[in-house]
C-alpha cells in the first residue's frame, strides 16, 4: 500500500528502511523522502514505522533454547 503518494513510497519500502536501520521519521525523510513535500502522509508513515519497528523487535528477540543439563532461568532466580 502507498504511504506517501508524493514520493511513491510504499509500506514495504518503509519496512525495508527499518531493516536498514531507520528508526525515526527523520530517517524515513532522509532515505525515502516521506513527508518532504506536503506532509499529508505523516500520520500513516508514523503508524507504519511503529509497526515495522515492532516487527523487527519481535524477530530479533528469541528465547534461548535450554541445553540438556542446564538450569532453568526460573530456578536461578529462585536461588538468588
Amino acid at each position: 500500500m502507498y504511504i506517501c503518494i508524493c514520493n511513491a513510497v510504499t509500506e514495504k519500502q518503509i519496512e525495508q528502511a527499518v531493516e536498514r536501520g531507520a528508526c525515526r521519521m527523520r530517517d524515513l525523510r532522509n532515505q525515502l523522502g516521506v513527508t518532504a513535500d506536503c506532509t499529508c502522509c505523516a500520520e500513516s508513515a508514523r503508524r507504519c514505522l511503529a509497526s515495522a519497528l515492532d516487527k523487527r523487535a519481535e524477530r530479533s528477540w528469541s528465547p534461548v533454547p535450554a541445553r540438556a543439563g542446564s538450569v532453568a532461568p526460573a530456578l536461578i532466580l529462585e536461588a538468588l
